[in-house]
This record gives C-alpha cells, structure tokens and sequence, in this order.
C-alpha cells in the first residue's frame, strides 16, 4: 500500500485577462524584402554630403581686382617661374646655364649703352656751354657744364667758379662756338671747335670732355680761358 506524498501540489496560474484590441491601433504589418531595400537605399543617400549646386560662368560674381600686375605682369610671372626652375638645378647644369644668363646680360648692356648717341650728346653740351656764356650765366656753367675737377681746381685758387667765370666773361660780347669735329673714347671725349668773339680774332682749340653723372662735363684747354 502507497504511503500518501506530503509534497503539495502546484497550483495552476490564474489566467491572464486579455486587453482587448483598440480599433484605432494600427495592425503591424512585416515589410517585404523590397520596402526593406528601398529604406536602406534611401538611409544611405541621406547620409552622404549634399555637394553645393554648380555656379555657371557667366554668374560667378565678379572679382573685386584684377590679378597683380595685369596683362603687363604677365611676362614678370613667367620670369618668376623661369628662375624658380632655375634654382633647382645643381652641379655642372647650374654653372652652365647661369653663365649663359650672365653672358645675355652683359649683351644687352652693352646693346643698351650702344644705342646712345654720345657725339650727339658731346655737341649738345658745347651748344650749351656757348649759349651760357653769351648769357654770361655762370651758375650754369659752374654746376652742369664744367667738369668737378675744373670747378675744384678754380676754388684751389682762391676765388669760387661763380666769382672767376663772371670776372673772365666781363668784356665778353657775342662769343661763338663752331665744333669742328668730335672724337669719343669711353667715358672721355675731345672736341676740335673753332672759337669767336666780338673784337677778338678767332682760334681753334681741342675741348676734352669727360662723363660725369650720366652727363658730359666740359673741361676747357689748360691755359686758355672759359670763354668760347
């Protein structure tokens, strides 16, 4: 005979009340493969940068200056660059080519002092030289005809250029000055001119002049005086 057991039994749960559906819930509904697609294709296109819309070029706005230099800085750009290049090159390349930039350099100066008229400048300051005289303006004559080393050396003997040029062209009347011929060496150059003055016989005599300060300074004949 079977002992009875003294374990006691479960209860059953109570059963749950059940909320009855609202009619205004919305049934959900599993999306298909496709819909779930097409969201994860439009996910993606929201996350990518949006790139800014092109500006045609007739309305871009205009610029406020134009580039540095213009048109005529155009050929100073190109030079910028050409030299920039050149920096970069080393050993034999490098002598080479800046000897060759050396050489063009020294043509042109002296294509560019070539293309200077010096007889025609030598005359030009002896046409002054006589018209100063005639006017007996020795403050020209003093500053810009007559070499430093004339002016110097008229000072050393105790009277200023001004002081011995006025003295000198006193009795001086309607002077001339005739070049006859001009010879130009460098930075010197003699003049052959013939020379008058009222009451005075006329002479021929050498004038050397030298150029100072880009211009051509008159040295008159040692012995001979300031007048034409």
């Amino acid at each position: 005979m079977k002992k009875p057991s003294l374990k006691r039994k479960k209860k059953p749960a109570a059963p749950q009340p059940v909320t009855p559906a609202s009619p205004f819930e919305p049934i959900p509904v599993k999306p298909s493969r496709l819909e779930v697609r097409k969201e994860k294709k439009a996910a993606a296109a929201r996350s990518k940068p949006v790139p800014e819309p092109k500006v045609k070029r007739k309305d871009r706005p205009k610029q406020q200056g134009k580039r540095p230099g213009g048109a005529l800085g155009k050929p100073f750009r190109l030079l910028g660059t050409s030299f920039g290049k050149l920096g970069r090159l080393e050993g034999r390349a490098r002598i080479i080519v800046f000897g060759l930039l050396a050489v063009v350099v020294v043509a042109l100066l002296l294509q560019l002092r070539g293309g200077r008229d010096d007889e025609q400048e030598v005359r030009q300051a002896l046409a002054r030289y006589e018209t100063a005289s005639a006017k007996k303006d020795v403050q020209t004559l003093c500053d810009e005809l007559l070499s430093k080393s004339y002016v110097r050396q008229t000072a050393s003997s105790g009277l200023p250029c001004e002081v011995a040029l006025r003295t000198a062209l006193e009795d001086v009347r309607n002077p001339t000055l005739e070049v006859l011929s001009v010879k130009v060496d460098g930075d010197k150059a003699d003049a052959r001119v013939r020379g008058s003055a009222a009451g005075q016989v006329p002479g021929e005599d050498t004038y050397r002049l030298v150029l100072e300060d880009d211009a051509w300074r008159i040295q008159p004949p040692t012995g001979a005086s300031t007048t034409p």
